[in-house]
């Protein structure tokens, strides 16, 4: 007959841990266990140990009754007579509770590499996304770059083929008179791709360029602008952006511009563009044709003249109603008109925010406003309530609107 403490120990076991499978393999890889299952069998095994081995030599108490205290005596009859056998369970016990427990140390180490490793994992793939984040907008703009200077180069040479089958004679002038022209035309193409190579440079994306111009197109909607009897005239287009926001928008426009490379961009893209010079252009246009007259970033690139003519073109070819919107840097930032306003070497002069809205009037327009726009985002603004009124002067100076537009409207 069994000791029953030797069977209350082989219950307490055999509740608190269920050997595994031998027909199992032990790794974890191969059995898809994860750590925290195995880490929860170890700690199960090493609790029903401790539990065990604190009923190894453990008398219970007397009970209160004379059939209790019998059998309690009994008990310890019963253990006095097995103190030969007891001290070898004790080590037994005490040998497989501190096997176990020196798996669950390695099984916690195991664990902590593993953890490790997996957080080494997220930090490399995290750097990888934002690598590609970074590199393929710029590869995006470099490819559909080089795709347009291509498309000029083929123009060019599809004209020249052309002039030499259907002109020869005209050609053989040309070729006397020497390559002064190629040459000059070789050297306006390879601007238009350094420009169009600065654009993409300090510009901004097409995406950042939309969402800032993306402010006027409620302005357009309100005043019933954008439709085919009061379409849009993006002077100075560029790669489009503008044109391509209009067209979202459902509302009508066209862009003209001479670099041939950013209109390549544009006709790449479905816009609907136009190879000119912006003010024989608008002049060329039938009066009071137009919705609205828009330029960004242009009139900076013009003499005092060259602006005055600008206006007066727009405002002869816009309807009643019709609107100019002419945006420009805000000389007003001085880190705009000290630094980055001379980012694009063919900036002429800044045009503050005041005399751009005299020139306006001055031309006959009418209700012109001028709107502030892109300022510094706010951390980087000095703490007003330290710094009182000389902190909020220099964050107008420093820190205030980078940009502003030119509104104006035709009586």
């Amino acid at each position: 007959m069994d000791n029953p403490i030797l069977q209350q120990i082989r219950d307490e076991m055999q509740r608190a841990y269920k050997p595994r499978d031998a027909r199992k393999p032990a790794v974890l890889v191969e059995t898809g266990r994860s750590f925290s299952t195995e880490l929860a069998e170890v700690r199960s095994a090493i609790a029903a140990l401790n539990a065990s081995y604190a009923l190894v030599g453990q008398t219970p108490p007397e009970p209160p009754t004379f059939r209790g205290r019998i059998g309690a005596r009994l008990v310890k009859l019963v253990q006095r007579l097995l103190f030969w056998y007891t001290p070898q369970i004790v080590h037994f016990q005490y040998s497989a509770l501190r096997g176990f427990e020196a798996a669950l140390r390695a099984f916690e180490e195991q664990a902590a590499a593993a953890a490790a490793a997996m957080s080494r994992t997220d930090v490399l793939a995290r750097r990888l996304e934002a690598l590609r984040l970074q590199s393929l907008p710029r590869m995006d703009r470099e490819i559909t770059r080089l795709k347009a200077q291509q498309t000029v180069l083929e123009e060019g040479l599809a004209l020249l083929t052309q002039t030499r089958s259907e002109s020869p004679e005209l050609l053989s002038a040309a070729v006397a008179q020497g390559a002064c022209a190629e040459d000059l035309h070789n050297d306006l193409h390879k601007m238009d791709a350094l420009y169009a190579a600065l654009e993409d440079e300090f510009r901004g994306s097409r995406l950042e360029i939309k969402e800032r111009l993306s402010v006027y197109v409620p302005r357009l909607i309100e005043a019933g602008i954008g439709t085919e009897l009061m379409p849009v005239l993006d002077v100075g287009c560029g790669r489009g952006e503008w044109l391509e926001l209009l067209r979202e928008s459902q509302l009508h426009a066209a862009g003209v511009d001479l670099n041939r490379v950013v209109l390549a961009i544009c006709r790449e893209r479905g816009l609907p563009v136009v190879e000119a010079e912006a003010i024989a252009h608008l002049r060329s246009l039938p009066e009071a044709s137009l919705g609205a007259v828009t330029a960004f970033h242009l009139i900076e690139h013009l003499g005092l003249q060259q602006l005055l003519d600008l206006l007066d073109a727009a405002r002869r070819a816009l309807k009643p109603g019709g609107m100019v919107i002419f945006e420009t840097p805000n000389p007003n930032n001085m880190f705009v008109s000290s630094r980055y306003f001379y980012l694009d070497p063919t900036h002429r002069h800044p045009v503050p925010p005041l005399l751009g809205r005299f020139l306006a009037e001055a031309r006959g327009f009418e209700r012109v406003e001028i709107l502030e726009l892109h300022p510094w985002p706010e951390e980087h603004h000095v703490d007003i309530v330290t710094g009182g009124d000389v902190a909020a002067r220099f964050n107008e100076c420093f820190y205030g609107p980078q940009d502003y537009a030119v509104i104006g409207r035709k009586a």
